[in-house]
């Protein structure tokens, strides 16, 4: 499956608003303001994401029920240790030291982990009903080996403060796990795209109703007096190109620009050009 630039800004439209979410669940669940928000959205191979996953860290293993492959959420190993201080009651604040978490630490965080896990689901839930599953932690990316290395990875990446220590926060899934979501997604967005393209339909309806319609020119300016001396056989000169410039308007609104002239006994106007009036009223294009 290979994502457009725009099938990625779909989905950092929807990213963006599952961090605003997460963030609040974030907050209630740990009784004091944690901020989050989101960094990146991007694709890339399985190999260079467990490279990158700092040593020590807090790595989280999961599946999602309904569907194949096993993803990752790395979270920063200082604000893991954070976490763990607020929920034994501390003020959420802790010496930024390079370790892991003990194993009583990562029971203790496995609810934090599985708040944002769930709520990255719940993002999901208009398009396919996901359950995760946690199966295992790592505190480095070395041992990984829960995908092929050349397997491409969905990389979402947020940024998170809380007390006195920020760190990132990722979610790394397969492509090939999300790939039915994705295909869903995209294709309800494509289908919307469409209803909403569509030209305005014609009723049949419309057919008899009549329509004030206007030709005019913009000729000239004229002083008050001489307007008020304006009598009845009086002849005003005007420029023969004011003919080329001749303005249709429909109730009230200039919607064509052309050329008046004859066209055998007949008054007769061609259009040149229709301006954005025009489409609005009637919902065609004319040039």
């Amino acid at each position: 499956m290979i994502l457009s630039d725009a099938d990625l800004s779909k989905l950092k439209t929807k990213s963006e608003q599952f961090v605003y979410y997460l963030a609040g669940h974030l907050s209630m669940f740990l009784r004091t303001e944690f901020n989050l928000e989101m960094d990146d959205l991007n694709a890339d191979l399985y190999v260079n994401f467990t490279q990158s996953v700092k040593t020590p860290s807090c790595v989280t293993l999961f599946k999602l029920q309904e569907l194949n492959g096993v993803c990752l959420l790395d979270v920063n190993s200082h604000l893991s240790a954070t976490v763990v201080d607020r929920i034994l009651g501390g003020r959420g604040s802790t010496n930024p030291e390079e370790r892991g978490l003990t194993d009583i630490e990562k029971a203790l965080v496995e609810d934090f982990n599985q708040i944002i896990l769930e709520e990255w689901c719940k993002q999901w839930e208009g398009i396919m009903s996901l359950t995760p599953s946690i199966i295992g932690t790592e505190s480095t990316g070395k041992f990984l080996q829960t995908s092929p290395t050349d397997a491409m990875m969905l990389i979402l990446t947020m940024e998170a403060s809380f007390g006195d220590v920020s760190g990132p926060l990722r979610i790394a899934v397969p492509y090939y796990t999300l790939e039915p979501v994705l295909s869903r997604l995209l294709l309800a967005a494509g289908n919307d795209e469409k209803k909403s393209s569509r030209p305005p339909r014609w009723h049949d309806i419309y057919d008899d109703i009549p329509v004030s319609v206007s030709a005019e020119w913009d000729a000239f300016e004229v002083t008050l007096r001489d307007l008020s001396n304006l009598s009845v056989d009086d002849v005003i000169e005007m420029s023969s190109a004011l003919l080329g410039d001749t303005k249709l308007r429909i109730e009230g609104r200039t919607c064509f620009i052309g050329e008046i002239g004859l066209e055998g006994e007949q008054v007769a106007f061609q259009v040149n050009e229709s301006i954005v009036e025009a489409v609005k009223l009637i919902g065609k294009k004319h040039g």
